[in-house]
């Protein structure tokens, strides 16, 4: 008689960014494909769970210490953790963390490298898909970076760019779409210099023509989006892509030329305003995110004022502000003129309350508008729904009554299980 093997039960932990969360769809997959001897829980502190996955951002502080912290927590319940994480120069950061939890409760941790995880992305392995029942799913098209920001530190952490092959990535979005996929959300680093090692030059716009003769009933939006590389030729172009969404996020950081040089960005103040125009007059619906660093060293007065002005002019859907630190790693860290601390504060506070006055008239004057909304949670008063240009897990969600809803699409999705596969 066949003995009967015991089977360790673990769960996976993803924080922040969504090309982490690719990451970890990519790695489940592997483990649920491969491993007979091993059950998933979605729930990582349940008591059966002897093992969690926890895969991380390290290259800001900030993001460094919740991971630790999560880290922690995880010890205190006894599991078994292991880490897979961008920044293998950061390793000592989590073994000093550990060892004061070894002596009381003799953890287990061990360590995968991004390399490790991102060859998972770069090969044919299996990839559980965990948004699929919401109708959306994101397609990473390139990993790695090739740019050299002044106050970013992922080049130095993980690799040059490398991108999937346009064949390969639009067939993945026709497995995507094969599992009840609406919405393709296309990620990378920087999806405007997609291609660039692999054909010498960006090609970002000929995948797009690629995805939009796929010829099925969906729509993509694409993430991470520059103006330094586009053309007019390019833009105009997007005018004619039925299966885009007219979603732009664009990180722009600053409307300072000056800044923007000392950032290391490669645009500057009138190509910003040019890019932006285009997008006001040739698309009559759409939506525009990005965000800016305040407080970066060297910000005068002046420079303080172009962004409140700029800001002022009312281009933008949503807006993150990022608070500059200094990064050990950053080459901004050693540049000169730091602001003050009491400096700091007074711009932050005026940013913010500029910023939030600007997006809550926004969303007043939205919501007096007819929308196609996309339902997330139903509950008997209420109804969460995503409004249609909204990207989801970013922008905000509403919450309304039965008797308000015009429009829904996405009723109704079907999915095999929790956790679907695609091969």
């Amino acid at each position: 008689m066949k003995k009967e093997i015991k089977k360790l039960i673990f769960s996976m932990i993803n924080l922040w960014c969504t090309k982490n969360l690719v990451d970890s769809q990519f790695l489940l997959g592997k483990i649920l494909s491969d491993a007979e001897d091993m059950l998933y829980s979605t729930d990582p502190y349940d008591p059966d769970v002897e093992l969690v996955f926890l895969n991380t951002c390290w290259f800001i502080s900030s993001w460094r210490e919740e991971a630790l912290s999560t880290v922690n927590k995880l010890l205190q319940k006894n599991k078994k953790v292991c880490i897979t994480w961008c920044a293998v120069k950061y390793r000592q950061d989590l073994t000093d963390s550990a060892d004061s939890q070894r002596k009381a409760i003799k953890p287990h941790i061990s360590i995968l490298t991004r390399h490790e995880i991102d060859q998972l992305f770069l090969t044919a392995t299996p990839r559980a898909l965990t948004n699929i029942d919401q109708g959306f799913e994101y397609l990473k098209i390139a990993e790695w970076c090739d740019n050299s920001c002044s106050f970013c530190i992922i080049p130095l952490i993980r690799w040059k760019q490398q991108s999937l092959p346009i064949e390969k990535v639009v067939s993945s979005a026709e497995n995507l779409i094969q599992q009840w996929a609406k919405e393709i959300i296309l990620i990378a680093q920087d999806s405007t210099r997609y291609g660039t090692d692999l054909y010498g030059k960006p090609q970002l716009f000929e995948l797009l023509e690629q995805i939009e003769q796929i010829d099925v009933d969906f729509k993509y939006r694409v993430l991470y989006l520059y103006p330094d590389l586009l053309t007019q030729k390019q833009l105009e172009k997007l005018t004619t892509f039925s299966k885009f969404i007219p979603y732009f996020d664009i990180p722009l950081q600053h409307i300072s030329s000056t800044l923007l040089k000392n950032m290391g960005r490669f645009y500057d103040g009138p190509a910003i305003y040019q890019f932006l125009d285009f997008i006001q007059t040739s698309f009559p619906v759409h939506f525009i995110r990005t965000n800016f660093i305040i407080w970066f060293p060297g910000e005068t007065d002046q420079d303080v004022q172009l962004l409140h002005d700029f800001i002022a002019k009312d281009y933008f859907d949503n807006i993150a502000l990022f608070e500059y630190h200094d990064e050990p790693l950053a080459a901004s860290s050693k540049l000169p003129n730091k602001i003050d601390e009491k400096l700091i504060h007074t711009r932050f506070t005026a940013f913010r309350r500029q910023v939030n006055q600007l997006l809550l008239s926004r969303e007043h004057l939205r919501k007096w508008e007819k929308e196609t909304w996309f339902i997330q949670e139903i509950s008997p008063q209420t109804i969460s729904v995503r409004p249609r240009l909204h990207c989801p897990e970013i922008d905000e969600i509403d919450d309304i009554s039965p008797a308000q809803i015009l429009t829904i699409e996405w009723k109704e999705i079907k999915v095999w299980s929790k956790i679907t596969y695609l091969v």
